[in-house]
């Protein structure tokens, strides 16, 4: 099967005019994986992926990391890009740190918010409703949104440690592969909570703030439930689609062709 490159129209985030081939082969390996056209723990490699979407190695390169950066693969220096999984637990364990740290934080962010910081709060609430439409198509886009949301009430709850912690645990790769599986239902649940959210926040409320931050979060336990059953990481990864490559001669340090 042939890999295809992301459109080269000019999306939210990109510099005007056309895309850079390292941003339309970002774009196309962040879909192709949070689709699951890769599996957990999939290796991929600059040489076939090059060799598949007929760029050359550095857009690749570029890609990968930048990939790396947001939780969708891992970076080996001797495997190259590994594609980066979670098992229920991982999941699990995510979203009940996240609602104890989040709560806490929207509580605090409620007694610390002015009215700019609820207005812009309020913007971006509305920004996502507007996004959103029905049903959801730019996952990706949405994801980063809501990360944004959730950002901006952490750093309005004052306490760095709390805002560091919780940034760490919401990896972009780990929100697309959630909201992927979010029904239209869904969708207007987490924008209702963010509404309420919004209205706690600008009415000082610290208590209904964290009650409904904790139960938003939590709502989502039910949703996603990981990637996988923590497969044996010794056993090879399937192959099938174009890009995967499961030799050991090419790495993420080769050399541009």
């Amino acid at each position: 099967m042939g890999m295809k490159l992301a459109d080269e129209k000019t999306t939210r985030g990109a510099p005007r005019g056309r895309k850079t081939a390292s941003l339309r082969v970002y774009e196309t390996l962040r879909d192709d994986i949070a689709g699951g056209q890769y599996s957990v723990g999939e290796r991929l490699t600059e040489g076939a992926l090059a060799d598949a979407l007929k760029v050359s190695r550095t857009p690749v390169r570029e890609a990968l990391r930048r990939l790396a950066s947001e939780g969708f693969v891992t970076l080996s220096p001797h495997a190259g890009a590994l594609v980066k999984g979670w098992s229920a637990q991982d999941a699990r364990d995510v979203f009940e740190t996240r609602a104890i740290i989040e709560s806490e934080a929207a509580a605090r962010a409620a007694r610390n918010a002015t009215a700019r910081d609820v207005e812009e709060l309020d913007a971006l609430a509305r920004r996502m409703e507007q996004a959103a439409g029905a049903p959801l198509r730019d996952v990706a886009g949405y994801s980063e949104m809501n990360r944004d949301f959730h950002a901006r009430i952490l750093r309005l709850s004052g306490n760095q440690r709390l805002e560091e912690i919780a940034l760490n645990l919401m990896d972009l790769g780990f929100l697309v592969r959630s909201y992927r599986l979010f029904e239209q239902e869904d969708v207007e649940r987490s924008l209702s909570d963010h509404r309420q959210l919004v209205k706690a926040i600008g009415a000082g409320e610290a208590a209904w703030a964290g009650a409904v931050m904790r139960a938003h979060v939590l709502a989502t336990t039910r949703i996603f439930k990981g990637t996988h059953d923590a497969p044996d990481p010794h056993e090879p990864a399937p192959h099938g689609k174009a890009g995967r490559d499961s030799s050991n001669d090419v790495s993420l340090k080769d050399n541009d062709r």
